[in-house]
């Protein structure tokens, strides 16, 4: 066994051809094993303190959501024409230089990298729905319309982003507000976020309805099922987000549906970790997950708790350490959606 892998993850459009469509009705059937307690959890966190609220993110940091990351170093290294380690220190390099950038950027103007890292991940958990759509669910009409393409990914990425500013505006803004507020500069008040609280669910509403519509004549009678598992997911979450209090809410969606179905990506196009899927090694997958990704993970925490004076410790929990955390994941961020960007073109084809 080795403990940390340096060997290139190779991205090929033939690593997300091995899984047969009983991974799909496996990932529906998951999803809505663990998604069901925690929404019954969930109804009842807005009475609790803000560590117990928080404490999905916080199990993010270690689990799943910030190891999610963990390859991408190994991913952009496998994505390169030709391997070499001048090759690899300058794509680690560029990694690095987008993540400082936006670093600074939240120092010199947080009110805009406040609003951009809402707008990025928008973007990126969209992505990572339409690729599990695609490539899981077999919606293969997202690979011949770039309008649905465009529409799946807005609606998709805008659910868990912008509905918990309907009925949990409170929060939200409270939220919002602690992130410009981080730099010390100034005490920021979001009354946007209040007096236009109807649009935070209006505009996934209606990005849902448009794709809808649009996909009126597309779709071929192959495809219909895969649309409405499509719908299907995004009424649940829809209603997740509505009615589940927005720090819970975000906490466990970032945990148990993103960064997961992420890690599911990474380790079918991760050769031996496909072959491991295949013959259910499951323990076995667990240490290759580790192999690929905890370095990373344990220099991202090194350097989140080095340049935010971050604490690790579940009763140091406020809404000025949720600041921080949301600083450092969204500098993660950056980064890491650029190399999802790269993935995507390599491994989804236009039909």
């Amino acid at each position: 066994m080795k403990w940390i892998e340096w060997s290139p993850v190779p991205v090929t459009p033939t690593a997300v051809n091995i899984l047969p469509r009983k991974y799909s009705r496996g990932l529906i059937i998951f999803s809505l094993l663990v998604f069901l307690p925690l929404a019954v959890l969930g109804t009842m966190s807005a009475g609790w303190p803000i560590h117990l609220q928080l404490l999905p993110l916080f199990i993010s940091l270690f689990i799943f959501g910030m190891p999610h990351g963990g390859a991408d170093h190994l991913l952009l290294w496998g994505m390169l024409k030709k391997d070499s380690w001048s090759g690899r220190i300058v794509s680690i390099t560029l990694y690095t230089l987008a993540a400082l950038i936006y670093l600074i950027f939240w120092r010199i103007y947080p009110l805009g990298a406040a609003l951009f890292f809402l707008g990025l991940t928008i973007f990126h958990w969209g992505q990572g729905d339409r690729y599990i759509s695609l490539q899981l669910h077999r919606a293969n009409y997202l690979t011949r319309s770039t309008a649905l393409t465009a529409l799946h990914i807005l609606y998709r990425g805008s659910i868990p982003i912008l509905v918990p500013g309907f009925l949990g505006n409170e929060t939200y803004r409270a939220v919002i507000e602690a992130l410009v507020s981080s730099s010390g500069r100034l005490s920021y008040q979001a009354q946007w976020v209040t007096n236009n609280s109807i649009f935070f669910f209006l505009i996934p509403l209606g990005l849902f309805a448009l794709y809808n519509v649009c996909s009126l004549g597309r779709i071929e009678k192959s495809e219909r099922k895969s649309l409405w598992i499509d719908r299907a997911e995004a009424l649940i979450l829809l209603i997740w987000f509505l009615f589940i209090p927005p720090l819970w809410a975000i906490g466990c969606y970032f945990v148990f549906w993103h960064s997961l179905r992420h890690t599911l990506r990474i380790l079918w196009t991760d050769q031996l970790g496909s072959q491991l899927i295949e013959t259910g090694k499951y323990f076995r997958l667990k240490i290759r997950w580790l192999e690929l990704t905890s370095l990373m993970t344990v220099i991202a925490l090194i350097g989140m708790w080095a340049a935010f004076n971050m604490s690790f410790s579940l009763r140091g929990i406020e809404l000025s350490w949720l600041a921080k955390a949301l600083i450092g994941i969204s500098v993660l961020t950056l980064p890491h959606t650029i190399v999802v960007c790269f993935m995507d073109r390599m491994q989804i084809r236009s039909k």
